[in-house]
């Protein structure tokens, strides 16, 4: 199992009170569940739709390549890899 950091931005920086949390597991889907259980209930509410997929607001991306949010559970995690897990872009 690969230890990774992930990197939080706005409304989950905010839920964790951190802006990076570093998790173990296999693949980015895996990796993403670390995150939410570290904020409970309320915050795999945020992250994930009522079928457990992450919602499709959530721009997820691994070091420097965009994931495709179908494909989270067969992509694999390298030691020391950085997750990005992007909010809803907004603006004006």
């Amino acid at each position: 199992m690969a230890q990774i950091l992930v990197k939080l931005y706005t409304t989950l920086r905010q839920r964790l009170s951190k802006d990076q949390v570093w998790v173990e597991g296999e693949t980015a889907a895996e990796a993403i569940r670390r995150v939410a259980e570290q904020g409970g209930a309320d915050l795999a509410g945020v992250l994930f739709d009522e079928e457990g997929a992450v919602r499709n607001h959530f721009l997820i991306a691994l070091d420097s390549e965009i994931l495709d949010r179908k494909t989270l559970g067969a992509v694999k995690l390298a030691p020391g890899s950085v997750l990005h897990i992007f909010p809803p872009i907004s603006g004006g």
